[in-house]
């Protein structure tokens, strides 16, 4: 039952390379759970519900036979109207992983993470900005959306505060575009996203030394 629910989750990724990439799982022992021919330990299979929001019971349940939040119609907005699921970010090539912001008054990190419905992005504000305020009043989330070559991007701290809307294109190696909070363009700001890669360790190290670079006198 585990590999027959597991195809179907599958099924919303047109990569299994990258879904096992974004997974940190192998290939190949992928495939042995996509056959059924082994089941993945209770660490790894915590890690995959997380990602696919599911939950332990797709082990011994048929998916159909569980509630599944994904039906509720505001994911069809989200994938079919917004452009802001797995297929659409993949065919504007926005790649899942860990970017480096960097506008014209601070630098942090963000994550962009896959899921069927949207594509989250995850980031904390740099406590250059807020001093004193702990990591969970420092957090931002938000979604991404493609339209043609541009990627956009709504973020926000809790309950809305700090707002910012992302327009970002490719330029060769980065994605590059402005950010706004209000609609008057006084309040711009250019923006570039270094991709960092997929590995949180190597990632951070990375956008230390690029934040350094960019901004010496700020600190993390």
């Amino acid at each position: 039952m585990f590999g027959s629910n597991l195809r179907r989750l599958a099924r919303n990724y047109p990569s299994i390379s990258a879904l096992c990439r974004e997974l940190g799982i192998n290939r190949t022992q992928f495939n042995r759970y996509l056959a059924g021919e082994s089941f993945p330990r209770a660490d790894v299979l915590d890690r995959m519900c997380r990602f696919f929001d599911v939950d332990a019971r797709i082990v011994l349940t048929p998916l159909d036979d569980i509630p599944d939040a994904n039906t509720h119609h505001v994911n069809a907005t989200l994938t079919q109207f917004l452009g802001s699921g797995a297929q659409a970010t993949h065919d504007c090539t926005f790649p899942p992983g860990f970017y480096a912001a960097t506008d014209t008054r601070t630098s942090f990190v963000l994550h962009a993470k896959r899921l069927p419905q949207c594509t989250l992005i995850r980031g904390f504000t740099p406590r250059s900005v807020m001093p004193g305020s702990p990591s969970m009043a420092r957090e931002v989330r938000g979604i991404a959306s493609c339209s043609g070559d541009y990627v956009y991007m709504l973020i926000s701290g809790r309950n809305g505060q700090n707002s910012r809307v992302y327009v970002i294109s490719k330029k060769d190696t980065l994605w590059q575009g402005t950010s706004y909070t209000r609609p008057d363009k006084d309040d711009a700001r250019p923006v570039t996203l270094t991709r960092l890669g997929q590995d949180a360790t190597d990632a951070l190290g990375a956008a230390r030394k690029l934040i350094r670079a960019n901004r010496p006198d700020e600190r993390r």
